[in-house]
């Protein structure tokens, strides 16, 4: 069932904000696919890398370290374009490749400080071994720092406090939804990829990286229901209140 405009915004349990992405990525295919094919590059050349260079060791550990940085920074732009693609259709408006990166770029240097200062501290704590679990819980608390910067316009340091605070009090249900959307894009790459299971090693490793530009939409716009359902329910909150 097609979810109309008015209904994207609201709250949805676990299987309605499956079932709403799958419709809206079903409904919107082309240019939610689109949006994300700016991020084959990177993987296609680490594939290509594997695939050229004839020493496992060194040097293809020098080339994937050297291509990690701008491909997990390609990322972060792609997920927020495609974010606001379905914010834009919240609106009314048609997911447009063109209008969701205008957008996402207006507001790159806040996206950027924002996303830094999320792995900056998460990546401390995962360094000291004890912070593991404090940096998984600080990562969800602030797993929507995107949409809080890219749908919601907040500054860089009230990203986070915006993500924070529509996660209090439902923290270990957005951390099981979150997990069990990356379970399903997981299963779903794992399925795709059995499809080239019988073709040439080299091929079968280019065809991966498209693979991972097909289901990338997927996981974005369920987190971004995700963030919808919890907004609202904030909301809710403070008009009982």
């Amino acid at each position: 069932m097609a979810i109309a405009p008015d209904q994207i915004r609201r709250p949805r349990d676990l299987s309605q904000i499956i079932d709403g992405a799958i419709s809206l990525y079903r409904r919107n295919f082309g240019e939610l696919l689109a949006i994300s094919a700016v991020n084959l590059p990177g993987p296609l050349l680490i594939a290509i890398a594997s695939i050229v260079v004839s020493d496992w060791g060194t040097e293809l550990i020098v080339i994937t370290a050297l291509l990690y940085i701008p491909i997990l920074a390609l990322t972060f732009i792609v997920s927020a374009a495609i974010a606001r693609a379905i914010a834009d259709i919240a609106d009314g408006l048609p997911a447009d490749f063109n209008r969701a990166y205008r957008q996402v770029f207006g507001r790159l240097g806040t996206l950027v400080l924002a996303t830094l200062r999320v792995l900056g501290i998460t990546l401390l704590l995962l360094i000291t071994i004890v912070g593991i679990p404090f940096a998984i819980y600080l990562w969800i608390r602030w797993a929507f720092v995107t949409q809080a910067v890219v749908i919601e316009g907040a500054n860089s340091r009230d990203a986070l406090s915006l993500s924070a605070d529509i996660v209090k009090g439902s923290w270990w249900r957005t951390f099981g939804i979150l997990l069990i959307v990356g379970l399903l894009v997981a299963v779903a790459s794992g399925a795709l990829s059995m499809i080239f299971v019988l073709v040439p090693h080299e091929a079968s490793t280019l065809l991966n990286a498209v693979v991972g530009v097909i289901v990338t939409p997927f996981g974005v716009i369920a987190s971004t229901l995700l963030f919808f359902d919890l907004s609202s329910r904030e909301s809710q909150d403070v008009s009982i209140a």
